[in-house]
């Protein structure tokens, strides 16, 4: 398309002149043999302006001129000709006349694919009783719609649609809609007819078919006059026991958000099921949501309990798109974060409206806030409104931007507003655009039009630039003085980094009332205010999007003393905070570990305050661990985790396992996960015990005597077979998650080629989970080079082929693998071996890598005599 075709002038767009207003879609000669279907596809528009050809998107698929039939108001249209741009994903059907009002309708016939890449129309393999099964679901989000149907698929051209499939008469079809008709016909076939959808993004139509079975549940409230049915599908074979945790929460958030956006939920049914082969965690199609096993099903008796929060939340996170993305959509994907960020949020909401016990938000500051500063520190990031210009630049914003750092800047407001009023702005803003596509902007003046607030301008730095800011606080003599400059993970601050400015909420926590709650400004003095000896922190509870800096006098009379009193959410900020400026130079790291050895005595056995501490030791561990510094870090390391460790054990070997206090549950397998790596004789023996009687492993205590045994250098072959089965022919739905975690510590050469060459093994390791594999792989200081090594090696020719048929599988395992190095070496061999090959598809990926390998670099360089000194003194 040229460029004045482009609606706007940044990014590829259909033109404007046609819009779709129905589709009447059918499905049939589905051959898995062959992995082909055929298709008809019958499209209604309205012609907006006069045109002479009509452009769809399609891609794997066969069209010709003489499978088309045009018709305007009725009267056909003859076709010219058919122009094709495979490498752009549509086609140009020309016409002989120009069309110049009225109705459209385009009738195609066409051949397509059957994928096998997790997108488009797709079909998974399983196993039951011995025999290989399939079924077929979809996946379209971003632009993979159109290889199922030709299509205008953007977000912005909304339409209704009708799905009709002929398939084999023993399965189960299902769609966004309820069948209208189910008519059995010849050849062991019959044909499915789904009721029309309401107005959607061709991204959120679905469908799937197979052997299904399903568990039954009902909302409380009415929707229509009677309670909402909600269906938990999955194939058959024994997994439909593991979908009652997701058939008894289910129903309790779509109350919940009908509630607080005070819209019901406006279909008819909703079924959610599980896919065997998922690349994602889970997608929002309305009425038919589909899950990777382990983010639907749970099993209390087999599964890790970390599993069960895992499913209450993506249950929750994709019910809340069902409003939030479905009625209401971006117009285009550089807002995704108006259905990521939010859904995030949200989601984390009704997991605490249903388990308050749980306090998530605590754990949101360590996982999702800090992993968003953390990609936002590079230079690499980018703002949450991002400009996207094609499909692969699409995916690549699926990201800790979108997600969480949008979620995080909603969690600020939310709470600088109040959470009630935050979510009648957003109720306001979902009746005003309902079945409609709405940008950032109509979300802010709704809420602005509730609060009274002017929460555009509020929010305007956060959503539209890159970065976020560090907050620097210092006591003088006649005050306290803040400023603010962008904050860097590498402390590289130029001159043109500072030019930004942030509104941010200072929510400060002090024994003495403060009469300050924002600043806008480079710096502010706060006069006549003396802390003197007691308790003092901003960004209380961790709920603003920034790093705080305290000074030195700050730090020692107001922060560390009262360490202790602070709530989980403070400690976590803190702990945070200090360990991202010791690795940009804001402070030393030798600081950092003194503090580390300052809190642990006193540390509470609180799960998310050692979850934060335990990422930022693994990361320090990580970047500082060399040949000669080995024995010292693990000895500092085992030093912090060793005491806590024995104590778990001991109470363990005394009294049976108390599931009742699900946060006890996770601190223990935290604790005893970190402890079983680092060569604790009384911790390994534990471990071995368990192994050895496989019976007694409680779920929560898998991975760390897997981890455990599989980093031990008494690892043997029996031992590593026993594991792998995990991998090869799990016993449970998360065994093939954990066991690749665990074996990923490995220290035995023989076993370490082994799982290099399953990583480009699919019959042994799904490329969906060779994530799983990768990152401990590349973390761990024993394998990590022969990883590297052995992924550039194979790159070409295995790592490239079988990931990037789904180019989100590649971006994710780069993502997390290359990042995990620290030497100019590295960094040097990486650069230069993608400067050959084409990375469009991940390149932002790739660069964030680079980033981070620099900063590392940097980091080392420039504390490492320091560390090793202290390290030394402790030894």
């Amino acid at each position: 398309m040229c460029a004045s075709e482009l609606r706007e002038p940044y990014y590829e767009a259909l033109p404007t002149n046609l819009k779709p207003i129905h589709y009447d879609l059918s499905i049939y000669d589905i051959n898995l043999k062959n992995d082909t279907f055929k298709g008809e596809v019958s499209i209604d528009l309205d012609v907006l302006q006069p045109t002479n050809e009509l452009i769809l998107n399609y891609r794997d698929i066969s069209v010709t001129k003489e499978d088309i039939k045009v018709t305007n108001n009725g009267d056909n249209i003859k076709i010219d000709s058919i122009e094709e741009n495979k490498s752009k994903e549509y086609f140009i059907i020309k016409f002989n006349q120009t069309v110049e009002s009225g109705k459209l309708n385009v009738i195609i016939n066409y051949n397509a694919i059957i994928q096998t890449n997790m997108a488009g129309f797709y079909k998974s393999s399983y196993e039951d009783q011995g025999v290989t099964k399939y079924m077929l679901s979809t996946q379209f989000e971003a632009t993979d719609a159109r290889r199922a149907f030709p299509c205008l698929d953007e977000p912005l051209l909304k339409s209704t649609f009708k799905v009709k499939i002929i398939g084999d008469s023993n399965w189960t079809f299902l769609s966004n809609t309820p069948v209208e008709s189910e008519t059995e016909i010849e050849n062991g076939l019959k044909q499915v007819k789904f009721e029309q959808t309401p107005i959607m993004s061709t991204y959120l139509l679905a469908w799937a078919c197979g052997e299904f079975e399903y568990i039954e549940s009902f909302t409380k409230e009415n929707y229509n006059g009677k309670p909402l049915p909600v269906r938990i599908y999955t194939t058959k074979g024994g997994y439909i026991e593991d979908a009652k945790l997701a058939s008894e929460i289910t129903p309790k958030i779509v109350d919940y958000f009908s509630k607080i956006f005070e819209i019901k939920y406006p279909l008819s049914k909703l079924d959610l099921i599980a896919v065997h082969s998922f690349s994602h965690n889970a997608m929002e199609n309305w009425g038919l949501i589909t899950y990777r096993s382990t983010a639907l099903l749970y099993n209390s008796e087999k599964s890790d309990p970390s599993y069960k929060q895992k499913v209450a939340y993506v249950v929750a996170h994709e019910l809340a798109h069902q409003w939030f993305g479905n009625l209401v959509t971006m117009k285009w994907w550089d807002e995704l974060w108006l259905n990521e960020g939010f859904a995030t949020w949200v989601g984390y909401t009704a997991v605490d409206y249903l388990y308050p016990e749980w306090d998530i938000f605590s754990e949101f500051v360590s996982t999702s806030l800090e992993q968003a500063l953390e990609l936002d520190g590079l230079r690499n990031s980018h703002p949450i409104e991002v400009p996207v210009v094609d499909a692969l630049d699409i995916d690549q914003v699926f990201d800790a931007i979108s997600y969480l750092k949008g979620a995080s800047t909603i969690l600020m407001i939310s709470k600088y507003l109040g959470t009630n009023l935050f979510l009648k702005g957003v109720a306001l803003y979902l009746k005003t655009n309902k079945y409609s596509n709405a940008t950032s902007q109509d979300l802010w003046n709704a809420i602005s039009e509730v609060s009274g607030k002017p929460v555009d301008k509020l929010m305007n730095t956060w959503i539209k630039e890159v970065g976020f800011p560090i907050v620097n606080v210092g006591n003088f003599e006649d005050g306290l003085k803040f400023s603010q400059s962008r904050f860097l993970n590498g402390g590289d601050v130029s001159e043109e980094d500072t030019k930004s400015k942030w509104w941010i909420p200072l929510n400060i926590l002090s024994e003495n009332s403060i009469g300050i709650d924002s600043f806008d400004k480079y710096e502010i003095d706060y006069k006549n205010y003396q802390l003197g000896d007691s308790k003092f922190k901003i960004n209380k509870d961790t709920s603003g999007v920034y790093r705080v800096k305290y000074s030195d006098d700050i730090l020692e009379k107001n922060v560390i003393p009262y360490f202790e009193e602070f709530s989980s959410r403070d400690q976590v900020g803190i702990i945070a905070d200090f360990a991202a400026t010791a690795c940009s130079g804001n402070n030393s790291t030798v600081k950092f570990l003194k503090f580390i050895n300052t809190i642990v005595p006193k540390l509470k056995d609180d799960y998310v305050v050692w979850l934060e501490l335990g990422k930022n030791l693994g990361n320090f561990a990580n970047v500082f661990t060399s040949k000669d510094s080995n024995e010292s870090i693990k000895t500092f390391l085992q030093n912090v985790y060793s005491k806590k460790a024995i104590e778990i054990i001991e109470d363990l070997q005394k009294n049976k396992i108390d599931d009742s206090d699900f946060l006890k549950v996770k601190f223990r397998s935290e604790i005893l996960t970190k402890a079983g790596r680092l060569d604790i004789p009384k911790v390994y023996e534990f471990a071995l015990e368990l192994f050895n009687n496989p019976t007694t492993i409680h779920p929560s205590l898998r991975l760390f005597v897997y981890t455990a045994i599989a980093s031990s250098s008494n690892f043997t072959q029996e031992q590593f077979n026993e594991i792998m089965k995990q991998v090869t022919n799990p016993t449970s739905l998360d065994s093939r998650e954990l066991a690749l975690t665990a074996l990923g510590s490995t220290i035995n050469p023989e076993f370490i080629e082994k799982l290099l060459n399953s990583l480009i093994d699919p019959k042994i390791l799904p490329p969906m989970d060779s994530h799983f594999l990768g990152k401990p792989l590349s973390l761990n200081s024993k394998t990590k080079y022969k990883f590297l090594d052995f992924f550039l090696q194979h790159y070409d020719s295995s790592f490239y082929k079988i990931m990037s048929t789904n180019m989100v599988v590649l971006d994710r395992f780069i993502k997390i693998t290359l990042r995990n190095y620290s030497l100019q070496f590295e960094l040097d061999k990486i650069n230069n071996f993608f400067k050959s090959r084409d990375i469009h598809g991940f390149e932002r990926a790739l660069k964030q890598a680079l980033d981070n390998i620099k900063i590392n670099e940097n980091w080392l360089i420039r504390d490492r005599e320091e560390v090793e000194k202290f390290l030394t003194k402790l030894d």
